[in-house]
């Protein structure tokens, strides 16, 4: 029967099970089989030696080490030789030529894994580390990459495995072959990067990619005109991430600039460097905003909230000061499918928690998602019964920083809520300061009839 499958059945079907173990037994069942689950498994051949990081270190090395094996053997003879000529021992099989083209097969390409990988091998074959060595290696990969490859769908300069120290910027070596790559390169749909690339990279990329459409930066530090020109040549830009680590206060002007007259985002967000919001007031199609950096204020936040973003699913906001009429206008002038609200900071105004009560019941009623962080929690949501016959599809709760000196027990509470549990909720957290006698604990679990909820108040006993 499997046999008798249309092949563009047999690769829908095999795209489901894209996961390293799943992909390798199917390799297994017969030769149509391997055809069509070897390129799913080349496409993004570290992403299987990444499900074991953090799991198993000898697995995934090990892992690691046979996928570079498989890339020398699709290397020159010459080149083969050198690394024999420079004290690599390579088994027969890699002097051999290969079943697959296996580098043709990629569609997601970070030079930083290769770079990983690299090291591996050679700290495990050489026995030492060999600098030279190491960069011929990771250059002649990369370059076997980038000429074979037909179509690139993801292009990175991000360390994938934080082992790899320090960060290592191969964009210039990558610079000399962009010609190689042109035609793939028209295809690539995301990019992540570390903010240490030189301008130069970025304005010779822009003129062979246009069509990506979710852009992550990492670690920025400074402004890049090149970057800010790329940004600038996109037709699509849909997803944009913004991440600073340096706690230097710096201008990126070029780059923020770059931005005026976008109106495509539907996903923005923001790490400990946070844009003006007034450069993305005609992104009407937001559907995620998420703004994090405990050092900063929101600018703009006043004529952002004022406009409307009917798509907004997903909002996350954890700055130093919060204005809570803000943060309800926010809310009010969404369509009211929001399923996710995140939001921590210190209330600036407190006599407005009645709005976002308010906001919460009529706009918020699809929750799946609610983290509350800042002083007396209690003012700006609904009683615990309330809340829970009102948000039916929440998973995930958490309550915190009431800063009320008075202890609260809330097992009366508890017990009248637990018929309102949904079995999809696997996570509570309540404030300190929230208590729960023991004949309401008792209670409440008899009610509940199910253990498999994490709950983290207090018990008083």
């Amino acid at each position: 029967m499997f046999s008798k499958l249309p092949t563009e059945c047999l690769l829908e079907i095999l795209k489901t099970l894209n996961s390293h173990h799943n992909l390798y037994q199917c390799i297994l069942v017969n030769r149509a089989w391997c055809n069509a689950a070897i390129p799913l498994i080349w496409s993004d051949p570290w992403k299987h030696v990444y499900e074991y990081y953090d799991e198993d270190e000898e697995d995934e090395e090990g892992l690691s080490e046979l996928l570079l094996s498989t890339f020398i053997s699709c290397l020159s003879e010459e080149d083969r030789n050198f690394l024999v000529d420079s004290g690599v021992i390579l088994m027969d099989w890699m002097k051999k030529g290969t079943c697959f083209d296996y580098p043709a097969f990629l569609r997601h390409l970070n030079f930083n894994d290769i770079s990983y990988g690299v090291k591996i091998f050679i700290s495990r074959n050489v026995g030492k580390y060999d600098l030279n060595l190491t960069n011929f290696l990771i250059e002649r990969i990369g370059s076997l990459s980038v000429k074979k490859v037909k179509r690139l769908d993801f292009l990175g300069f991000i360390d994938r495995f934080n082992r790899i120290t320090p960060h290592i910027d191969y964009s210039s070596f990558m610079l000399k072959i962009l010609p190689e790559a042109t035609i793939a390169l028209g295809y690539v749909r995301k990019f992540v990067l570390k903010g240490d690339i030189k301008p130069e990279f970025f304005y010779d990329l822009a003129n062979r990619c246009r069509s990506i459409e979710d852009l992550e930066i990492h670690d920025i530090f400074k402004d890049n005109d090149g970057l800010a020109y790329l940004i600038r040549s996109q037709n699509s830009l849909r997803s944009f991430y913004l991440e600073a680590t340096n706690k230097k206060t710096f201008e990126i002007t070029s780059i923020q600039n770059a931005f005026i007259g976008i109106d495509s985002l539907i996903c923005l967000r923001m790490k400990n460097k946070l844009l003006p919001l007034k450069l993305f007031l005609n992104c009407t199609g937001l559907q995620k905003l998420h703004l994090d950096s405990i050092r900063d204020d929101v600018q703009d936040m006043e004529e952002f909230v004022n406009h409307i973003f009917p798509e907004l699913k997903n909002l996350r906001i954890r700055v130093r000061n919060i204005s809570i009429n803000h943060i309800s206008l926010l809310i009010n002038n969404t369509r009211g499918h929001i399923d996710e609200l995140c939001i921590y900071g210190k209330v600036k105004d407190l006599e407005n928690a009645f709005k976002f009560r308010d906001s919460l019941d009529k706009k918020c009623t699809n929750l799946c998602t609610l983290s509350l962080a800042f002083q007396h929690i209690e003012n700006f949501i609904p009683s615990l019964p309330i809340l829970f016959k009102t948000f039916k599809y929440l998973k995930f709760l958490d309550l915190m920083l009431s800063v009320s000196e008075n202890q609260r027990n809330i097992g009366e509470d508890l017990v009248e809520i637990a018929p309102h549990i949904q079995k999809q909720l696997d996570y509570i957290h309540f404030p300190k300061n929230w208590y729960c006698d023991e004949e309401s604990r008792k209670k409440f679990f008899n009610i509940l009839d199910r253990n498999d909820l994490d709950i983290m108040m207090r018990q008083i006993y």
